[in-house]
């Protein structure tokens, strides 16, 4: 994991965590990387995966264990009046499970080690969650910001039209419609406050934090960022999605256990046997002392159908394998494309739209000011101005949702993957 986010993933200590224990809930400041790290150590459905890891080790000891000898003891008279009686034991080593430990042990090994990937697959998903949910409060905080902004504007264009109904220059009902949108951006600002109360509960829960918050988030977040961090190359995040990608390692994986199984189904059709020493004492009293054997006997099912079964399941395996691989490559394209165009339409409302927006609402004003326009046109221009603001913030919102969504094709957060394609243009030259 922390290849892939920066944080180190630690299963002691979340098999170590306490469910029922309340944790130290944040306070003050709360950066993102200080988000990732609580939820990647007190998230309570990732301590409850992490058992997986030790079953999985249990498993792969029980994997490496050999099956308990046999012993055998029998009792016969010679007839039934005779004093005399035979006394016969065995002890009795199943010798199949010596011949495929070795091949045990490495499916054992192969499916700890899945088990492994699973949590790390649990976690990076976790961490784009908390992710998502914190760049989602951010935009509540810019959301709440713009809408002051828009309270100011039509506080201002109210008392404007005040003053020239109390001039008896506009009639009452245009001031009532400026009232009306001086209300509703009021209201907006409430339901922001609303939504941001219950988005951070629930980043809260991610922590593993069930209270309510006791952070808030640094100042920085809560204004739009003047510049967005170039995209790497197509090609580049390919290669990085090809390595990263922890469900395309399970599907590795996959492969390796369909060829061990297979070769432990080739060891089926060995027939089961099992050696040992037997003794014997007759009714005169004499030892005889000599190994035995048994085995059974392949006629109802020789293991054919289990080593075909063993076969499908590694094509499907092989399969998968390859599907998944063309599917990596596809979903960082898209990505890739998503968020170029993301990145096109935040530039565009930065450095076109609201400028010239923010111009119209100064000529506007300016110009119901001297009277050569009505309420209605500055009004219009306002909605305008608005629309425009929202538009913009709600690009910057799509931009980062999206670009979770690139993180999470490519399987690196964004500064692992910058680092990473610096480092691969670094060993090209």
């Amino acid at each position: 994991m922390e290849a892939r986010v920066g944080t180190p993933l630690r299963v002691s200590t979340l098999l170590a965590s306490d469910p029922a224990a309340a944790g130290e809930p944040p306070r003050g400041v709360l950066s993102l990387e200080e988000a990732a790290g609580r939820a990647l150590s007190r998230n309570l459905s990732l301590i409850a995966s992490a058992e997986n890891v030790a079953i999985a080790q249990a498993e792969l000891a029980q994997a490496g264990l050999l099956s308990n000898p046999s012993a055998s003891l029998s009792a016969q008279w010679v007839h039934p009046q005779a004093q005399g009686l035979d006394v016969i034991g065995s002890v009795l080593q199943e010798l199949n499970g010596l011949l495929t430990r070795s091949t045990r042990l490495d499916i054992g090994r192969a499916q700890r080690f899945q088990a492994g990937i699973d949590l790390a697959s649990q976690a990076f998903d976790l961490s784009q969650q908390v992710e998502s949910k914190y760049r989602a409060l951010a935009h509540l905080l810019r959301a709440r910001k713009l809408a002051d902004r828009i309270v100011e504007q039509y506080d201002r264009a109210l008392r404007a039209a005040e003053a020239r109904a109390r001039v008896g220059v506009i009639p009452t009902p245009d001031v009532n419609r400026a009232r009306i949108q001086w209300e509703d951006a009021q209201r907006q600002v409430r339901k922001l406050d609303a939504q941001y109360r219950r988005s951070a509960r629930e980043l809260n829960w991610l922590l593993g934090i069930s209270t309510a918050p006791q952070w808030i988030l640094p100042e920085e977040a809560g204004q739009i960022p003047k510049d967005l961090p170039a995209l790497p190359s197509v090609s580049a995040t390919e290669t990085m999605g090809l390595r990263y990608r922890l469900d395309l390692q399970r599907a590795q994986l996959d492969v390796q256990v369909g060829e061990s199984t297979v070769t432990l189904a080739r060891w089926g059709f060995i027939p089961s046997i099992q050696a040992g020493v037997a003794v014997e004492r007759d009714e005169s009293r004499n030892l005889k002392v000599g190994p035995a054997f048994s085995f059974t006997i392949p006629i109802f099912d020789p293991g054919i159908v289990a080593y075909q079964l063993a076969v499908a399941r590694l094509r499907l395996a092989s399969k998968t394998h390859a599907a998944l691989e063309g599917q990596v490559r596809q979903d960082v394209r898209s990505a890739h494309a998503t968020l170029e165009l993301d990145l096109d339409d935040v530039r565009f409302f930065r450095d076109r739209i609201i400028p010239q927006q923010e111009e119209n609402i100064r000529l506007a004003e300016q110009s119901f000011r001297l009277g050569n326009t009505d309420l209605d046109s500055l009004l219009n221009t306002l909605r305008d101005y608005v629309a425009s603001l929202q538009a913009y913030e709600d690009s910057v919102e799509t931009y980062y949702d999206d670009r979770v969504s690139f993180q999470r094709a490519v399987g690196l957060v964004w500064q692992r993957l910058t680092e990473e394609v610096q480092k691969h243009k670094e060993e090209e030259k």
